[in-house]
Formats: C-alpha cells, structure tokens, sequence
C-alpha cells in the first residue's frame, strides 16, 4: 500500500537546499554513509507529524532543527516540512480529501511554530488528533528504530504494555479517561464551589427581599407620580412654548418698529444738527456778505458825492444856458451809454450763469435719480440679507439643520455632562482653503467634541432612552491623534504645489486643538490635482490629499471628484451668520454713504433753484433797465437835436476834464451797482435758504419729539416684553430640565409617550404634592434592590439547577470511565489473545523454529497489567530474555513486532536501522520476511545492510557533498553496494 506520497523539506535540520523525496513504491530503502543526514527522513517526517520533544529528534531545543549554516551556506531562520498522503482509503478518517498535505514551520527569530493541513492554518492538537487516526503516532509501530527495539525488549512490562495500548488503539481512550479523571476533578471542585455560592446567597436573600419590597412600592408610587407630572409638564410646557412663540413673534415686531423709529429720528436728529450746522456756517456768510453789501453802498455814495461836485464845477464853467445844456446832454448820452453797456454786458453775464445753473440742475437731478435708484436697489439688499440672516439666526437657535441626535444633544446641553460643540461651530477656514477642508471634514462636521469618554457614556444612555437618534462623539481625554512623521513632512513641504497641512489650516480655540489633529492630523492639502498625484505617489499613497477645488486623492489610491461647491460658511451658521452681518453693516454703510449723498445732492439742487430764481429775477430787472435807458438816449438824442438843431452822434467828442473825470467816476459807480446786485443776489439766496432751513428745523424739531416720546414708549413696552420672555424662558427651562433630571426624557420624548389627559388640572397638581410626600416618608430606598434580587434569586435558582446538573456530570463521567475501561479491557485482551495467535508463525519464520507467547504480569488486574514475552529459541530454553545475544533480542522485538503488524496493520512504517544487530543470514530473512507486509503497509528503510537493500524496491541515497548540507539521490543497488563497502 503506498500511503506516504511525498515528502518536501527546507531548512531542515541539514536540509539546506529545497529538497524533494517522491515515493513510488510499498517498500523503499535509504542508505548513505553515517553523518550523511539519512536518519534526518525519519525525524522530518515525526516533527511534522507534531513531535514537541526536541531530544526525540536528536537536538538539545527546538531551535536545532533549523539549519545552522555551513562554510559555504549561510544558516536559515526557518524550517519547513511538508508530507503528503494518499487518502483514498480514508486512513484519516476525519478528513474528506483524497490527499492530505500537512505543513509544518518553525522561525528561529519568534521561536514559534505553524501548522498547515493542505495549506489551511490549524492548531498542533488538529494535526496529533489525525496522526492518532492512523496509529502514526509517538509510541506506536509507525516508527521503530535501533533503539525502539532494543528499548522493546529491556524495557519493564509496564513500558512494554504502551506498544500494545497503540496496536489495541485504546491510547485515545487513556488519553480520553485521563481527560475525564481531570475533568471529574475539577466538577468536583465546580460542586464545592456551588455549594458555598448557594450558602452565601441563602443568607443575603431575606434581606435583598425586603428592600425590594419596598423599593416595588416606591416604583408603583414614583410610576403614578411620573405619569401625572409628565403630563403635567408637558401642558405647562406647551402653554409656555406657545406664549413664548407669541411673544418672540411680538418682540420681533416691536424691535422691527423700534429699529425703523430708531433710525427715522436718527436720521431726523442727525438732518437737524446738519442743519444746525449749516445755518451757522450761512449766518456768517450772511454777515460777511451784509459787510460786503454796506461797504460797496458806501463806496457808491461816496463815488456819487465826488461825481455831484464835479457835475457842479462843470456848471459854473459854463458859457451859456444852451451850450451848457447840450453840452450837459452829450455828457449824459455818455453816461447812458456806459450804463447801457454795463446793463447788456450784465444780461449776458447772467443769462450764461442762468444757464450753467439749469445745466448744474439737471446733472444734479439725473445724479439724484441714480442715488435714489441705486438706494432702492441697497433697500431690497438690506431686506433680502436681514431675511437670511433672520432665517438663519432662527434656524441656529432650533438647530434645523443638525442631525436629530446632534440636535437634542445641543439643546440639552445645560444637563448633559462634558458637551463642549460641534466641530462646524468650533471652526474657522480661510476663504482659499474652504474646498479643500471642506472636502476632507464634510462628513466630521457636526461631531461633537466633549470632554471624556464617561460623559460621551452617559449622553449615549440618554440618546438611547428617549430614542432622540444618534451622533458622533469626539472625547478630548481618550482620542489619539496620528500624525504625518517629521521625515514625511519634510519631504512633503518640499514638494512642487505644497499648501499646508490640514490640521494647521483650521483655526480652533488652542484646548480643542487636539479635535482637529485627531480628524486632520494625516491630511495634505495642494493646489491642484496634477500635484496631488505627485505627492500620492511620493508618500505611497498613504495619507489623504485635497486640492484647493475640493478634489481627493484618498489613502491606496481612490480618488474623489467632479462638481461640487462644499463651503464651510455654508454648513456653519454661526460663520455665515458672521458673514451676513458684516455684509449687512457695510450695505448699511453704503446706504448712510448714499442718504449723505441725496441730502448733499439735495442741499446743492435746492440751493441752484433759489440762485436760478435769482437769476432770473435780476434777468428781468437788467432787461427794464435797458429799456429805460434806451429810451433815455433817445430822448436825450432829440432834446440834443432840439437845441442845436444838430445830431449828436455827429458831433466830435471833445471832451473837458472834468467831464473825463465825471465819466471815470461814472464807471465805477457802474461797476459798484454790478457788485451790489451780485452781493444782493447772494444775500438773498442765503436768506431764503437759511429761512427754508430754519422752516425745516422746527418741522424736524417737532417730528423728532413726537418720534422720540413714541420710541421711548416701544422700548418701554419692548422691556416688559423681555422681561415677560425671560421669566416665561425660566419656567420652561425648569419643566424640561425637570423632565430631563428627574425622568430622563426629552420633550418630544416625553409628548410621544404621554398618554394621560389632564381633565381637572388643580386635582392632579394635588395629587402630585401627595405622592411626593408618600415617596418622602417612605425614606431611603434601594432602587437596585429590585434588580438585586432577581439577580441574586435567580443567581440561586442557577446555581441549585446547576448543581443538579453537575451532580448528573459527575454520574456520567463515573459511567463514562467505568465504559471506557471495560472498553479498553476488551479491545487490549482482543489484541493480546490475536498476537499470541500469530506469535508463533513469526517467531518461528524468523528464528527458524522455537516458540514465544506473550503473558499478563497481572491477569486479575487486565487494565493495568503489564506484559511479557515468554520465548524459547530453538535448541534453548530462556528464563530471561536479557540473557539473549543482541541479534537474538533484536529477532524477538521484530517477531512481536511483525505479529502486531498482521493483526493490526498501519498504513506506514519507518525502520531505522533494526536490523543492524543482525548477522548476515538474519538480515536477508528478516527483509524478504518484511515483504509480506507490503500489501497493506508502506515501509520507508533506513539502512547499511546489503540484505535489506537488495529487498527494497527503489533506494534513496544521502551524502554530503558540501560539508552540513545533505542531498538525496536515487541511486541503484550496485551503487548502493559500492557506498556502502566505501564506508565499510
């Protein structure tokens, strides 16, 4: 029968090459001179079978089965044996394979083994359970040596039984009553242990039982009383929800008039001080212009004063009342013509200022249109942001947006222990880096950082009992941040396109640092995707990297990425709500820019009416005036003509002194009227302004009193709103806070579970003053009592049912041994009495004729009885088998041996050297004998005898052409012959 298939060996012992040992036939040969490493075969194939003694295997430890090196080869840390077997035959039984290949490992280094049943990890117990199965085992038939059998025979009857116990394959069940004797032992010492546990649980029982009692009474009680003043909160609660709603809903309202009054009268008071301001500003230019006026009135008064003496003087030098007449009207024509000058010259002049001040108006309008358009357009962004931002600030405040156990956790936060916030509220990202952060923390956003694993205990009991949801907990005392290694970030920060590194890019309060570095602390963030890969390839792909557009590379290569706009502000309402604030005031600001603007705009409009109105006024007056002088040139003209009966236009002007100076003085009272009108004009466009100005500041004066006086009222009413807000707040906060404490539940908890309906609310208000005086008086009480009791009640049933059972144990072990003895009676004297059967036929094929009968040293006592072997050679009689030659004692081991090979055949045999006490003759019958066996048995040989040799179907050499290392070749009985004569 061919049972062992193959056998594979490296590191082995001198096996220090791959070494591979194919087996064809029943029966093969090893030889090979001594210290070749043929006995090597034989303990390769017993330590992979599970040998733990290393002595068996002809070392001091473990660790010289491991090659240890030569001069040529370095030593290994390692050794491994692999055998593989045919198991058509189902010798192992409790394997389903035809083939079986067993592996075994040791490493030098961890001194630990490892076992492989066709190359499945399994235990060293796996792998003697199935070398059981087949008798493959220690001190079985499987492998005999020199010394087995030289040991077989010198040993006492009591060692000698062993071989018997394997051949009757009650081995397994001594190991199975050994197991059971210990297990009986240690039921045993289960019972005693039970005993005392019953006795010290009947003592505590009648104590734990009255607690209990009481503590039932107080739940019955507490029960009711939680029932009511549940239902009592919850009323209380929602009046006081509903109240509040109404006055927020009020406040809100309110503040909205008191802001918009607020600003009105602002506006209103900060309009009257311009104008208070400006009036000032015009009184003196009133003033300075009134002094500009009176010294150009006295200019022209002295000027007329200068011009009436000369007009006198001219008088006086006159010849005649006819000359000096016409000579008094060429001078007045003059005189008029200056004037008509002056007067055209003035037209002009202030028809061309007319004209740029209608000009000035309308770009002024057109400038005030687009003001008034572009504060239109603030107006609807202020109302668009001051909704967001209310939105906002009341989704903050309910926490819409969180998940429902982040949201209950948050809004129990004044009772829940260790609550610090969530991470969204504990961070803030520069604008750059918010994709890139936003993409590596999205999904860590709204944990929670607290302060220890206790507290995160107790708030998940909490979370539990109102089924209020769940959340993520990040407990500052217990979390171990990783972080990128110094070498790493070196390398890193060198690298093409480097932003930062996650953890530092966040900004949060220094003592909830250690958050961060837990979620970012291995996270790299750069500028684009094409140096994202640069660096995942440079760290191996090992951290997790994100581009400042939000793409991922993560850790071993997945990569994240497309269209999406993550913004932290938009996940973060207290960020945004920053956001839209600080937008909020600088629209505000524009829009103070843009009101300061229109009023200046308005200021300089109003002002270019009153100085066209002027104007024009002066236009009108300029016009009569060269009307009239026009008409005075021609009536001078014709009185001219009258008197001298000439044209005036056709005398030579001839001019005296005097009437040059009368001329000259003429002029610049001409031009002082043109000055007294342009001062005259100022002076009214400031009076009418500042009059317009004081009309305007007592309407504003009495507005902003009666604005004053109503704002004064509203925030009156808005304080005893918030005062009503703040006591209504308490109260509720005390009925949650109630419920929390005392009861554990949330609000909606609490509102789903609630199934009383209050019909007579001041009878159940007194009954709960009732059943907490009944609970008051009850006095201290055990509430785990209760449970204590049960426990310990049912402790003791256990245990009183456990001991039955352990006593049944112990009466099914005592059974079970008694069988297993009786069992292992049968099978040893069923296998005694069929080897004394075949006894004699061996004896006598091996001694060539004489006797041997193996007897009981104890025939009354079966179980423990040892054995010995009664021979007589032939031509002798042997009292004592010591006295036997060492082939004799060698014949007589192989005779028993053999016989227990036919009446209880195994599937493979080593013999190592058994047959080297034998003389020539012996040997040739002692191997052609083993051929019988072949059939059912595989026999591997190790051997120097030629006898043996020529009787093996296939001979395996070993020799040992590098020094320590051993190399197996199949070598053919003459050159077998010839190696063996080497050695001689």
């Amino acid at each position: 029968m061919l049972f062992l298939k193959k056998i594979e060996a490296f590191g082995f012992k001198s096996f220090a090459e791959p070494t591979i040992l194919n087996f064809d036939y029943e029966m093969t040969g090893v030889v090979g001179p001594n210290g070749s490493g043929k006995s090597n075969i034989n303990d390769a194939i017993r330590w992979a079978l599970g040998e733990q003694s290393s002595k068996s295997l002809r070392g001091d430890n473990m660790e010289d089965i491991v090659f240890s090196g030569s001069a040529n080869h370095a030593p290994l840390n390692m050794a491994e044996v692999t055998l593989v077997f045919n198991n058509s035959q189902k010798k192992f039984a409790s394997l389903e394979y035809d083939e079986v290949e067993i592996t075994r490992r040791y490493f030098r280094l961890t001194k630990e083994s490892e076992f492989y049943i066709n190359k499945n990890r399994v235990r060293l117990k796996d792998i003697q359970d199935i070398a059981l199965e087949t008798g493959l085992t220690k001190s079985s038939l499987a492998i005999i040596s020199q010394g087995t059998v030289s040991q077989f025979v010198e040993s006492k009857p009591d060692e000698r039984r062993e071989l018997f116990d394997e051949a009757a394959g009650i081995a397994k069940y001594k190991k199975r009553k050994i197991e059971s004797i210990r297990k009986l032992a240690r039921t045993q010492e289960n019972l005693d242990r039970l005993n005392d546990i019953i006795n010290e649980i009947e003592r505590k029982l009648p104590n734990l039982k009255n607690q209990a009692e009481k503590a039932k009474v107080y739940s019955e009680k507490f029960e009711q009383l939680k029932n009511i003043e549940i239902a009592i909160l919850i009323k209380d609660i929602q009046i006081y929800e509903k109240k509040l709603a109404e006055l927020n809903q009020e406040k809100l309202v309110l503040r909205n008039e008191i802001s918009d009054l607020a600003r009105i009268t602002a506006a209103e008071e900060s309009e009257f001080n311009e104008i208070s301001r400006h009036n000032f500003k015009s009184e003196k230019e009133i003033i300075k212009l009134n002094d500009e006026f009176t010294s150009v009135i006295e200019k022209i008064g002295n000027l007329k004063v200068k011009k009436i003496a000369f007009e006198n003087q001219q008088k006086n030098t006159s010849t005649g009342n006819e000359e000096f007449k016409a000579s008094q009207l060429i001078s007045e024509t003059k005189k008029l013509n200056l004037n008509l000058t002056s007067e055209k010259e003035k037209l002009k002049n202030l028809n061309n200022s007319n004209l740029e001040l209608q000009d000035s108006l309308k770009k002024t309008s057109t400038s005030l249109d687009e003001l008034n358009e572009s504060l239109g357009k603030l107006g609807r962004s202020i109302a668009k942001v001051e909704s967001t931002l209310d939105d906002l600030k009341q989704k903050q405040a309910s926490n819409d947006d969180l998940f429902d156990g982040v949201k209950n956790v948050l809004n129990n936060k004044h009772i829940l222990p260790g609550v610090i916030g969530t991470i969204q509220d504990l961070i803030s990202v520069e604008k750059e880096h918010e994709q890139a952060i936003g993409a590596l923390i999205l999904a860590a956003l709204q944990n929670i950082v607290i302060d220890s694993g206790e507290s995160a205990k107790e708030i998940i009991r909490f979370l539990k009992l109102n089924k209020a949801g769940y959340a993520t907990f990040i407990p500052l005392s217990s979390i171990r941040p990783n972080f990128i290694s110094d070498e790493q970030k070196f390398v890193i920060k060198k690298a093409k396109g480097f932003v930062g590194f996650g953890n530092d890019l966040v900004k949060i309060d220094a003592k909830y640092q250690k958050a961060i570095d837990y979620i970012l602390g291995t996270t790299i963030v750069v500028n684009n995707f094409d140096e994202a890969r640069e660096i995942a390839k440079l760290i191996n792909y090992k951290h997790n990297i994100a581009t400042l557009d939000g793409e991922r590379i993560l850790p071993n290569g997945a990569i994240v990425g497309g269209s999406r706009k993550l913004k932290i502000s938009s996940l973060n309402n207290a960020s945004r709500i920053q956001e839209l604030e600080q937008e909020l005031a600088t629209l505000s600001e524009n829009q103070s820019t843009v009101n300061q603007n229109i009023k200046e705009l308005k200021k300089t409009s109003e002002q270019i009416r009153e100085e066209i109105s002027q104007k024009q006024s002066f236009i009108g007056a300029a016009r009569k005036n060269i009307e009239i002088i026009n008409i005075d040139i021609i009536e001078a003209r014709e009185e001219y003509r009258i008197i001298t009966g000439k044209d005036i236009d056709s005398q030579e002007n001839i001019s005296s002194s005097i009437e040059e100076e009368i001329l000259e003085l003429t002029k610049e009272i001409i031009a002082s009227d043109n000055l007294k009108e342009e001062l005259q004009q100022q002076l009214n466009v400031a009076r009418s302004l500042k009059d317009k100005s004081l009309e305007r500041q007592n309407l504003l004066n009495d507005s902003t009193n009666e604005k004053r006086k109503l704002l004064s009222a509203l925030k009156d009413k808005d304080y005893e709103l918030k005062r009503d807000a703040v006591l209504i707040s308490e109260k509720l906060n005390t009925s949650s806070t109630r419920l929390v404490q005392n009861y554990g539940l949330t609000v909606e908890a609490a509102s789903e579970n609630n199934e009383i309906e209050i019909t007579n609310e001041e009878i159940t208000r007194r009954q709960i003053i009732d059943l907490s005086n009944e609970i008051k008086n009850l006095g201290n009480v055990n509430l785990d009592s209760i449970e204590a009791f049960q426990e310990e009640n049912d402790r003791y049933q256990f245990y009183v049912s456990e001991t039955n059972e352990v006593q049944m144990s112990i009466k099914n072990l005592e059974i079970a041994i008694l069988n297993m003895d009786n069992q292992m009676v049968t099978q040893f004297k069923k296998v005694i009495s069929e080897v004394n059967q075949t006894l004699p036929e061996t004896f006598t094929a091996l001694f060539g004729g004489g006797s041997a009968k193996l007897i009981y040293t104890d025939p009354e006592d079966l179980l423990n009885s040892g054995i010995d072997i009664q021979i007589n050679p032939p031509g002798k009689k042997i009292n004592n088998i010591n006295l036997l030659s060492g082939g004799e004692k060698s014949m007589v081991a192989l005779s028993v041996l053999f016989s227990i090979l036919k009446v209880r055949p195994i599937p493979m045999v080593i013999l190592d050297e058994v047959e080297a006490p034998l003389d020539q003759a012996n040997v040739e019958r002692f191997a052609k004998y083993l051929k019988v066996f072949t059939k059912n048995t595989q026999f591997i040989v190790v051997t120097h005898r030629t006898g043996t040799m020529e009787n093996c179907q296939v001979l395996f050499g070993a020799t040992m052409q590098s020094k320590g290392i051993t190399k197996i070749v199949q070598i053919k009985l003459v050159d077998a012959k010839n190696l063996v004569e080497a050695t001689g």
